[in-house]
């Protein structure tokens, strides 16, 4: 095949090669480099131009064209009892991707992979950094130490020092976002949390936000509108704590009122928004988290009913950014998810008519909302889960400065 296809090479225009490769996914393209010496050296120079990589993480995600990745976890407690192993132990993570077969019953294949992250600076714990991740990059932060990672093309470097650092006013940092700016065409990351500040006894809490500009490899102060008591995420350590959608994010926050904070990476702009009333009143055996579906914000609902059935509703969020901290936001109580298992938590839509659900017993289970038939997936968690988010390879650079995993 390889030698028909290297006699075919130079039949078709080089732009059209271009566009074919772009279409590609990450393994496929660098398959192909295999084929003949020309597509070699093709394949080469279009992995190193911004434009051609751009291009293909946009094909790849809108075609679905990559298998989803479930669970983003580091590996398994035994590196716990072996602190010699901890070096080991902060330099892997796995990814379990699922493969659809088109059908809507029986189990669910999947493959796991492990990758190996780059030997991280001494003062970064994986285990307690705060994660992002956006088109193939993944972001780790801790206390004042922020790193960018391309595992797939073994990249990685650590970004200058934030403004806002505990050594200063002693800043704690509550969350951490790395998003496109697709306007700017810029890669950023948002970080927020607060001082501790003491008036006597008093102890009282101002909240700061700060930004960081690939292109410009800067970090800038940047205005947030409103104030909490003290900054608490509303999720469990196995629950990724901020989604991503359209330029903008959300995490689910608890302070003396509970509601959700977004960032619109477009114009670096902080809101506030309630969550649905019904859902302001309850305190006790309840369960959030955010969730993209159909390009919407959705936020699963979880209790446990006297009767014993687990159920998780699901809300939509209708909400007009564009008027930045002034535009309005409301909410739509799409449906009410009843599975035959005993639920542990809900974790993401994976489809637009499939939720992935973790059971009670350690398994995972696929629920589809129209047959309500549930799949189930054909691995167990073995390890602990401390990361949740769908990761996709790509071959975009952290950009300068980068080094290479050992």
């Amino acid at each position: 095949l390889k030698a028909v296809m290297a006699e075919t090479c130079f039949d078709l225009p080089e732009e059209v090669f271009v566009e074919i490769f772009s279409w590609l996914p990450l393994e496929s393209l660098m398959q192909f480099k295999c084929v003949c010496k020309s597509w070699y050296a093709l394949i080469n120079i279009l992995v190193k131009n911004p434009t051609f990589v751009n291009k293909q993480i946009y094909n790849i995600d809108k075609e679905n064209l990559s298998p989803k990745c479930l669970v983003f976890c580091c590996p398994g407690t035994v590196y716990w009892r072996h602190p010699e192993l901890e070096s080991l132990r902060q330099r892997l993570f796995e990814t379990i991707m699922i493969f659809h077969d088109g059908t809507e019953s029986g189990n669910v294949n999947s493959d796991k992979e492990v990758f190996r992250l780059p030997t991280l600076p001494s003062e970064l714990r994986l285990t307690h950094a705060l994660r992002s991740h956006c088109n193939g990059i993944i972001c780790l932060a801790f206390h004042q130490t922020v790193i960018l990672c391309n595992p797939a093309i073994n990249e990685w470097r650590t970004l200058p020092e934030p403004c806002l650092t505990h050594k200063n006013a002693g800043f704690w940092v509550r969350g951490v976002g790395f998003g496109y700016d697709s306007r700017a065409n810029d890669y950023k990351i948002v970080r927020f949390g607060h001082d501790m500040l003491c008036r006597g006894r008093v102890k009282y809490f101002k909240t700061r936000a700060e930004v960081y500009s690939m292109r410009r490899d800067s970090w800038s102060e940047i205005q947030i509108q409103f104030e909490f008591d003290r900054l608490r995420f509303n999720c469990s350590p196995s629950v990724g704590k901020e989604v991503f959608c359209r330029g903008v994010f959300y995490w689910s926050i608890r302070s003396i009122n509970r509601s959700i904070i977004s960032f619109d990476v477009f114009d670096d702009v902080f809101r506030s928004i309630p969550l649905p009333d019904n859902l302001l009143v309850v305190r006790e055996n309840h369960f959030t988290k955010l969730a993209v579906w159909n390009e919407s914000i959705a936020l699963f609902f979880y209790k446990q009913e006297k009767a014993g059935t687990d159920s998780i509703e699901v809300w939509v969020m209708d909400c007009d950014c564009s008027a930045g901290s002034k535009g309005y936001c409301s909410w739509i109580k799409k449906l009410i998810i009843r599975p035959t298992v005993d639920i542990a938590y809900p974790l993401a839509f994976l489809k637009h008519d499939e939720v992935l659900i973790k059971a009670n017993a350690g398994t995972f289970v696929l629920y589809n909302l129209h047959s309500h038939m549930v799949r189930n997936l054909m691995f167990t968690e073995n390890t602990y889960p401390s990361w949740d988010f769908s990761y996709v390879k790509s071959l975009l650079s952290v950009q300068g400065g980068h080094q290479s995993c050992s």
